[in-house]
């Protein structure tokens, strides 16, 4: 993770923890270096705690103990938020907002805050929210007088209605329920078993992987079942024997040592080659008749 610092900020919070973390789109922007740069200048008038760019990328701007310019006041009148006009009742009764919040900034290139997250951003952005929780001993849940977890539409209807945009609220509570793991899009886990969208199976040790890689591709599937397989690896035959299973992008190995593991896709697309080649010369020369020797020429027989 990267730190441009950015001078907007209070450097205490005026004796309060943060209770709430408020979920921002940018409006604008290609990369989390631009947001951060942005934040960086003193004149711009605004920073966040952090910016997690499209592909991934996490820059913090303010220390976490610090009171970032992020939220603005609360404007509209008190009520449920969510309809672009009322705000959580609850900010009524707190300090600033920006005592109390830590405020994560997503990179939306549409200014009106209409992009999806990547599959990287999510990803990035669940496991920033799982380890700000734990810190701060934030509730991992949909936020309330008592603390948790909302968009800045929350505090300010009038200014901000469409801030954070679209945010997958829904797989978010999952994966935080779920101890920080995370099921790919289209997938689905049912009694252990994880079930690709092609109807492959993972199931034991490779499940588990996926789920808590914090960003398996979705389109990474299983192209086979699970399965044993002796040398596990003909690149480096000292792993020995273990189990395997196939996906688009790479193999998952198993050994009882080491675990699950990625494998090398390089190494043992050499070794294959390799192999191919030697059956290959192998077949021609089984199958090439050999050599004809001419026969030799007899003396013509002499008249008598």
């Amino acid at each position: 993770m990267q730190f441009i610092g950015s001078p907007n900020c209070w450097p205490d919070r005026n004796g309060y923890a943060p209770k709430w973390i408020i979920v921002h789109g940018t409006a604008g922007f290609e990369t989390a270096g631009e947001v951060a740069a942005f934040f960086s200048s003193r004149d711009s008038g605004v920073s966040a705690h952090y910016v997690v760019g499209q592909d991934g990328t996490i820059i913090q701007c303010v220390q976490e103990s610090a009171a970032a310019w992020a939220n603005g006041g609360v404007t509209g009148p008190s009520g449920v938020s969510g309809d672009g006009v009322h705000h959580d009742d609850w900010w009524d009764s707190q300090p600033n907002p920006n005592y109390v919040t830590i405020s994560i900034e997503h990179v939306k290139p549409s200014t009106d805050n209409s992009d999806q997250l990547t599959q990287a951003q999510q990803a990035a952005s669940f496991a920033l929210i799982t380890g700000i929780c734990a810190r701060w001993n934030i509730p991992k849940r949909f936020a309330d007088a008592s603390g948790g977890i909302t968009g800045h539409y929350s505090m300010d209807p009038v200014n901000k209605s469409r801030c954070p945009g679209p945010y997958p609220w829904t797989t978010l509570w999952t994966y935080l329920q779920r101890g920080a793991t995370m099921i790919p899009q289209g997938w689905q886990d049912k009694n252990g078993i994880l079930i690709a969208p092609n109807g492959f199976q993972v199931v034991r040790g490779f499940r588990d992987y996926i789920l808590n890689s914090n960003g398996w591709p979705a389109w990474n599937w299983p192209v086979e079942n699970e399965h044993g397989q002796t040398p596990l690896e003909i690149s480096n035959t000292k792993l020995g024997g273990g189990t395997q299973q196939l996906f688009r992008l790479q193999p998952l190995g198993w050994t009882p040592s080491g675990g699950v593991f990625p494998e090398w896709t390089g190494p043992e697309i050499l070794a294959l080659r390799a192999e191919i080649a030697t059956l290959k010369a192998q077949i021609a020369a089984l199958t090439t008749p050999p050599p004809t020797t001419p026969a030799q020429s007899q003396p013509m027989p002499k008249a008598s």
